[in-house]
């Protein structure tokens, strides 16, 4: 006997219904009964493990996420989508920012698969929401699998809900201002963080001393700021600490006792000093530090590059000149003596003509001897 009506029919013939269904009368189908829903997650839902909520996102792909909520593993919410000072009017921009807000952040405690969230401002943003990120921080402090977050913003947006989030394990704030009080609330309840990466000078006061009180589980760090030698030298007490990333502007010479103290540790593997040429100092202090695989940073004399040539275990190197020196003879010295590097980048500096035929004459012999393996010249 056939089915009397739609709800008699088997999922399979409710697919086949869905699939010549339009947007709008596929979310009134979702919407009938929690069989019917399930019906539409497991068409639909696999579209939804990964999304992005931007200035072009229709309304209704924004309620048929809504309905998925349960799928989203990766969710990035760029606030320009509920920006009223652009495009008023068409078709994607939310014509009441504040009740759509509002019903996202009703939505996010039932993503309980959510893994990954990033929330950002990159644009001038015009909107009556009152403290956008807190009220997603609030909203998402329950979710089991949440160990990632992403804060960017160019605006001064609070973020003191931080703290309700107690299971992160990789923070990014790329925000102006980062209030020391905040930061601590946050890694005291964070303490299985192990990647953390601030914009510069997002904090000014005591930023080390806070991590390094709070942050024993610390393998990654990558921040900037300007501050004292003495300020910097504390990041090598963290035990567990394997790359370190420093950007923007320093004074120069400040790294060296940081360095001095980290070469009596040997366990960071990965260092960047983009910004800011090694002093000679520092340059001594850095060779020291044998557990190094991959470094980049800037120079700017012959020696400070030859120096490099004594980290015989760089498998990638990423060097930056801050003169204009010919650097042929330093390159070709780090080629002959670190035998596992994998990748020599030189994005600003000057070599002569010969360079190149030298530096294969170097590889060939070295795989000859079986010392060297394949190097990518960039």
């Amino acid at each position: 006997m056939g089915a009397t009506n739609i709800a008699e029919l088997y999922d399979d013939s409710l697919y086949n219904i869905l699939e010549f269904l339009s947007t709008e009368d596929r979310i009134r189908f979702a919407q009938v009964s929690q069989r019917f829903r399930q019906v539409f997650i497991n068409q639909r839902g696999s579209k939804y493990r990964e999304f992005i909520i931007d200035e072009n996102s229709p309304r209704l792909e924004l309620i048929q996420l809504c309905i998925c909520r349960e799928t989203v593993e990766t969710l990035t919410i760029d606030l320009d989508h509920f920006d009223t000072g652009k495009y008023i009017g068409t078709s994607h921009r939310c014509t009441a920012p504040a009740e759509c807000y509002a019903i996202l952040c009703h939505t996010l405690p039932g993503m309980t698969r959510l893994k990954h969230l990033v929330v950002k401002q990159l644009k001038f943003y015009i909107a009556p929401i009152d403290k956008p990120f807190d009220q997603v921080l609030a909203a998402v402090r329950h979710l089991p699998e949440l160990k990632r977050l992403e804060l960017q913003a160019t605006q001064d947006f609070s973020v003191d809900h931080l703290h309700y989030l107690q299971k992160l394990e990789r923070l990014q704030l790329l925000i102006p201002k980062a209030p020391p009080a905040c930061l601590v609330k946050c890694f005291k309840s964070n303490g299985s963080l192990r990647r953390l990466h601030l914009g510069y000078a997002c904090c000014q006061k005591n930023l080390v001393n806070i991590i390094v009180t709070h942050c024993k589980n610390l393998e990654d760090l990558k921040f900037g700021m300007t501050a004292e030698s003495a300020d910097y030298k504390p990041l090598a007490k963290l035990p567990k600490l394997r790359e370190l990333s420093h950007f923007g502007i320093r004074r120069s010479g400040s790294f060296e006792p940081l360095l001095s103290a980290l070469a009596n540790k040997s366990q960071l593997t990965h260092l960047s000093i983009d910004g800011g040429s090694l002093s000679n100092e520092e340059a001594y202090q850095l060779v020291r530090i044998q557990s190094l695989r991959h470094l980049t940073c800037f120079c700017a004399s012959t020696e400070c590059v030859e120096l490099l040539g004594r980290l015989t275990n760089l498998e990638e190197l990423c060097l930056w000149m801050s003169r204009s020196l010919d650097i042929s003879h330093s390159l070709l010295t780090i080629i002959a003596s670190c035998k596992k590097l994998k990748l020599l980048r030189l994005a600003v500096g000057i070599v002569d003509k010969n360079f190149f035929n030298d530096a294969i004459d170097l590889l060939r012999m070295g795989e000859r001897l079986g010392q060297q393996p394949a190097l990518r010249l960039e």
